[in-house]
């Protein structure tokens, strides 16, 4: 698969993530850069396979869940940077065993 083509699957998996939300056109350029830079660590690190794109599937989905949550503590209906970076901090938290990444696309599964 191309990295044209995982990074238009991974922000699919945002957009289908979102539910009712909205997103900030900050906080999407953010997120489309994020995805970027990790398709390109995906391939540096030859982690390419069906597994390996599933699992960065589902750490995605889970660090959107986690923007959702900031956004609903935070009583609003849109995802900006403020709930992006505070996804990214508690995933730092709970990295503290394993080498902390700046994105979930690590090559193992992340649980919310």
């Amino acid at each position: 698969m191309s990295a044209a083509m995982l990074n238009e699957r991974f922000w699919q998996t945002v957009l289908e993530s979102l539910g009712p939300l909205k997103i900030d056109a900050s906080c999407q350029l953010f997120l489309k850069a994020w995805i970027n830079n990790g398709v390109e660590r995906m391939e540096d690190e030859r982690r390419l396979t069906a597994q390996d794109v599933a699992t960065a599937n589902d750490n995605l989905k889970t660090f959107v869940e986690s923007m959702k949550a900031e956004a609903h503590a935070h009583g609003t209906d849109h995802l900006d940077n403020k709930c992006f970076h505070a996804a990214q901090d508690k995933l730092k938290g709970r990295s503290f065993i394993t080498v902390y990444s700046l994105w979930p696309f690590w090559p193992h599964a992340v649980t919310g």
